[in-house]
């Protein structure tokens, strides 16, 4: 299993130099192409949409096969078929917006599987943690090259890029081969007792999910409102890109600093990031520059200790078997709201109403979600 895990390292960087290249060469061609902010809310809705309708179904698949190496397989093969697919069909917009739902479908079944192998490791709170803070740095050390790689190959060969995409998609499919007959089981130790979410609290934590990322969701449409009129934006986006996969890194490497040397459980990790996350939304309506880099590096910063906290708090108090289809359910709901956020908020900017004014409400509404979300976990 320890194998598999360090096999999971690399196709998940791979995956994340393909995901870079993907979150800047298409919207940017769809920018460049339509010259409007509606046109980056349509791509997050058709990017978002799979994670909506899709999560409990496929996370409940995942569930009910004990050869996941093999769901991880096909999602990353198939993957690279579509990355490669967009290139002739990017002037259809009807296709370029199905072939990223389907890129989008795909990448949960390879997320999920990664969840599901951490959790059959262990139940240990500060091995869950150290175990999800050593994949998320692997992942913000790559992304940390890829994305200003990913804003330069989409200025110079724009949605050719995507070629690259699919060529390391299709390596890290391969690099599973060995393990496809291999099964991910039931923990050692699946007695432990698990959290019993009455109604009440079930619908105060996701309320509170809910309406935090609709607040965090609008962070993309701020970037990209005070990049469209600087030249060459792509490059700059991509190492804003870069500037926040540092804040992430920093982030990370201490929370997994902090758990090898002492317990410091889930729920005040979950707070610091949301806090972070909630000051980092206010800073980006204002369009100066050195504002927008402070901005991106604190969305980082919060961003993964917030992510890789909710991961362990899953994976500690789910039974494995259900962790997928109860993860997926999880997903659907967080996820709903943030296309319709980014489309509302391009909406609104693109009519006239200030964007600092924005920022600095929907900012506020994130810091009382998220102290809200905070008190229901703990």
């Amino acid at each position: 299993m320890k194998k598999l895990y360090e096999l999971h390292l690399i196709t998940s960087a791979l995956r994340i130099v393909g995901d870079a290249i993907e979150s800047v060469a298409l919207p940017w061609s769809l920018l460049n192409r339509t010259n409007s902010l509606l046109s980056i809310g349509g791509f997050a809705l058709f990017s978002h949409l799979p994670w909506v309708i899709l999560p409990p179904i496929l996370g409940r698949t995942l569930d009910k096969t004990k050869r996941k190496v093999r769901v991880a397989f096909l999602a990353l093969l198939l993957q690279g078929a579509l990355a490669l697919a967009i290139i002739p069909l990017s002037s259809n917009l009807v296709a370029f917006y199905l072939i990223i739902s389907g890129i989008s479908a795909l990448d949960i079944l390879h997320r999920y599987y990664g969840l599901s192998l951490i959790a059959s490791m262990t139940l240990r709170e500060e091995e869950l943690q150290r175990l999800n803070s050593t994949l998320a740095t692997v992942g913000n050390v790559t992304s940390l090259i890829a994305f200003p790689l990913a804003g330069f190959l989409s200025l110079k060969l724009g949605i050719k890029a995507m070629a690259i995409d699919s060529l390391l998609l299709t390596i890290g499919a391969l690099s599973l081969i060995p393990f496809l007959n291999l099964e991910v089981g039931k923990r050692e130790a699946e007695s432990h007792e698990t959290v019993k979410f009455n109604r009440k609290l079930v619908f105060g934590i996701l309320t509170a999910v809910l309406v935090f990322n609709f607040a965090l969701g609008s962070a993309r449409i701020f970037i990209f409102s005070n990049l469209r009129r600087i030249k060459e934006g792509e490059l700059l986006y991509g190492v804003l890109k870069s500037v926040t996969t540092l804040g992430s890194l920093i982030g990370v490497s201490a929370l997994a600093y902090i758990t090898h040397r002492r317990s410091v459980g889930v729920s005040r990790p979950l707070l610091l990031g949301v806090v972070l996350q909630s000051l980092a939304l206010a800073m980006l309506g204002f369009p100066m520059l050195a504002v927008l880099s402070l901005s991106v590096f604190i969305l980082g910063l919060g961003g993964e200790i917030l992510n890789v906290s909710l991961d362990s708090i899953m994976q500690k108090y789910v039974p494995l078997e259900k962790l997928g289809t109860i993860r997926g359910i999880f997903d659907a709901i967080a996820t709903l709201i943030i296309p319709i956020s980014q489309i509302l908020v391009a909406w609104l900017i693109e009519g006239g109403v200030p964007q600092e004014v924005l920022s600095l409400s929907l900012g506020a509404l994130a810091i009382a979600s998220g102290t809200w979300m905070y008190r229901e976990i703990k």
